[in-house]
């Protein structure tokens, strides 16, 4: 198993994102500068926020701090609560002079100023800021007599503090009462320039060639904390020497500005992209990784597990995945091949994990959309299952369960139904022995073979027709095809090891990304309008994400007593499945654990509708015939004829 932690080492590849970003704080003139690391879930971006921090660690020029905005949500105002952090750190880390002390005197000074303010006049996230800024209507004296019964204890508060660093001038502390008695916009503009000022002659005084700041975890933090960060940035600590570095998924910043800023009236303008272009000077976005990416990260992985990261072995499978040369950059950079080249005498256990890797590297490279998060949480999951077999004296073959857990993840009705077949049949299914046979994956047999091998119970028709929902299925043929070859192994006690996938809702959850978890919400949401953003948007997830709403989706559909219902997840799987082609034969199969009594005619002429695609029309056409059948009086099978003949005409 490994750590979900961020680390400073790179199994990604990337320096050269580490270089841009370290080369821009390097360079005094490019100062002060705002850089923004963009990209979605679990694509290494506080990975690379480490690494930068790592490339300053020995450099006593630059302070480096780190600013969690996430853990300070729903306790404190997100400005004050960035700007206050940074001088506790300066205090913390740096040798101040006296002077120094009495710069951060007068800051912490304005920062209780501006939390009085901010707490006392109750106005949230569009608070004293934006009426400084934005434009806004001076806040006028009966703000400020308000503000009177709570300022001198925020003063006194400022001054405990200021004895904790040193001597201080507290004469500008004990005149901040004085605002109450003039214009309160005006105050708080002239407060921002002299906060401005004395942050950098504070920067100055210790000596400080250049301070940054990382801030990560940005887009986990609601709209309004996003906002009161970039603002306090902007605003207040915008000053020489000064690099800010921000990660965050690009998305949910500008959803946050959307939500802040709404879209004027007759304007055709982009708020939350002008926003950013604004405060950002230097993005840097970080692509998905690509195949060979993935499988040079899994290999890393599984060389880390085996001989730990401290170990020569690792460094050199490090070494040889970073080295710079033109050829390696789109070929897989370390693997078992490379592995034999490397090691004298290659670990058996690292050498049958290389061999796993190699083979379910470009599924997941593909079906996880190259998200190394994800990757690594399909290992773990395989390690810990194999560690939990272990423990009850179980030895479970990885590179079985390995491709298991693929039709687990990627096509989670199939592993279920393979369950179910397997139980029953003493772990050995009859029907995957037939599927394997079909496509001649299975050695040629004698006679006497044969007879041993013929099925040992009578498939049902309803099982034949699953047989041929596997078949169509690309996904599902090219993991047939895919060693090991299943028909021969006995699958009991690897799903006994896998039981927590098969509980309703309960991995599926557990896998689905902060991404797939927003649109399954907007999915389930009453409002129409959202419904139909949802399905847009799931457009856009992998094939693993999609997965994971299907399964929560048909388990959902399995518990309702009325399917019929507009509101229904029975429904909504049916319109999702338009959006998913991909999960078409997961579909299928969906409908097999279905009653066809419960099922609503309503859906049929929509269901009918997907023979449209070339390659749906054999499944729905199968359907439809073996629901006409299934009871000739009852609706769903007179419906069922209607859009036979329907579909034939429209054939002919």
């Amino acid at each position: 198993m490994w750590s979900d932690n961020e680390s400073e080492i790179d199994l990604l590849g990337f320096q050269h994102y580490q270089s841009i970003i370290t080369s821009i704080i390097k360079n005094e003139t490019l100062l002060p500068a705002t850089i923004g690391v963009y990209g979605d879930w679990g694509i290494g971006k506080s990975t690379l926020l480490k690494m930068v921090e790592a490339e300053f660690e020995d450099d006593s020029e630059v302070l480096v701090l780190s600013f969690d905005g996430w853990l300070f949500e729903g306790y404190e105002d997100a400005k004050t609560a960035l700007m206050g952090t940074i001088l506790d750190e300066i205090v913390s880390k740096r040798e101040l002079s006296v002077k120094a002390k009495q710069y951060v005197s007068k800051l912490i000074g304005r920062i209780n100023w501006m939390q009085a303010l901010g707490s006392t006049l109750k106005l949230g996230a569009k608070g004293s800021l934006a009426f400084a800024v934005g434009g806004f209507p001076a806040l006028g004296l009966a703000a400020g007599t308000e503000a009177s019964t709570v300022l001198p204890q925020m003063i006194d508060k400022a001054k405990e503090e200021i004895k904790d660093i040193g001597k201080g001038d507290t004469k500008q502390l004990e005149d901040l009462d004085k605002f109450i008695k003039e214009d309160s916009g005006q105050v708080f503009r002239r407060g921002i320039r002299e906060f401005r000022h004395d942050f950098g002659k504070l920067l100055k005084e210790t000596k400080l060639k250049t301070l940054v700041v990382i801030i990560d975890d940005l887009d986990r933090c609601m709209p309004d904390t996003i906002i009161e960060t970039l603002e306090a940035i902007k605003l207040f600590l915008f000053v020489p020497s000064t690099a800010f570095v921000l990660g965050a998924d690009e998305r949910l910043v500008k959803y946050a500005v959307r939500k802040r800023f709404p879209e004027l009236p007759g304007e055709r303008v982009e708020v939350g992209r002008d926003y950013l272009e604004k405060l950002i000077q230097f993005p840097v976005r970080i692509p998905s990784l690509g195949r060979a990416e993935i499988e040079t990260y899994i290999n890393l992985l599984f060389v880390e597990k085996t001989h730990g990261r401290e170990s020569n072995e690792f460094t050199q499978a490090r070494d040889r995945a970073i080295e710079d040369s033109l050829d390696s950059f789109l070929e897989v950079r370390f693997n078992l091949g490379i592995a034999k080249e490397v090691y004298k005498n290659l670990n058996p256990e690292l050498e049958d994990s290389l061999w796993v890797a190699q083979r379910i590297s470009p599924v997941l490279a593909t079906g996880l959309a190259g998200n190394p998060r994800q990757c690594k949480r399909f290992l773990s999951t395989l390690m810990m299952r194999l560690e939990m077999a272990k423990s009850r004296k179980v030895n479970l073959e990885q590179r079985i369960l390995a491709k298991l857990m693929l039709l687990e993840y990627f096509k989670p009705e199939f592993f279920k139904k393979l369950a179910e077949l397997q139980a029953s049949q003493g772990g050995h299914p009859q029907e995957l022995l037939l599927l394997e046979e079909q496509l001649n994956l299975q050695p040629d047999l004698d006679n006497s073979q044969q007879e041993s091998e013929k099925p040992k119970h009578e498939i049902k028709p309803q099982t034949k027709e699953l047989m041929e929902t596997w078949k169509v299925d690309q996904w599902t043929e090219d993991w047939l095809r895919n060693e090991p070859y299943l028909a021969k192994i006995d699958l009991r006690l690897y799903y006994f090891f896998s039981r927590e996938s098969l509980d309703s809702l309960g991995m599926a959850v557990q896998r689905m990304t902060p991404k797939a978890q927003e649109i399954l919400t907007q999915i389930l949401h009453e409002s129409e309008a959202t419904q139909k953003l949802g399905f847009k948007n799931s457009k856009n997830l992998n094939n693993a994400e999609a997965a994971t709403i299907f399964e929560t989706l048909s388990e959902r559909a399995k518990q309702e007593n009325n399917l019929g219902s507009e509101f229904s997840a029975f429904r909504k799987i049916l319109t999702f499945t338009q959006n998913r082609v991909e999960l078409f034969s997961q579909y299928i199969a969906f409908l097999d654990t279905i009653p066809i009594d419960k099922i609503p005619i309503s859906i049929l002429p929509k269901f009918a509708a997907l023979a449209k695609e070339t390659t749906h029309k054999y499944l729905v056409v199968t359907t439809l015939e073996k629901w006409s059948k299934h009871n000739p009086q009852s609706r769903i099978s007179r419906a069922s004829s209607t859009q036979l003949n329907k579909l034939n005409k429209q054939s002919t």
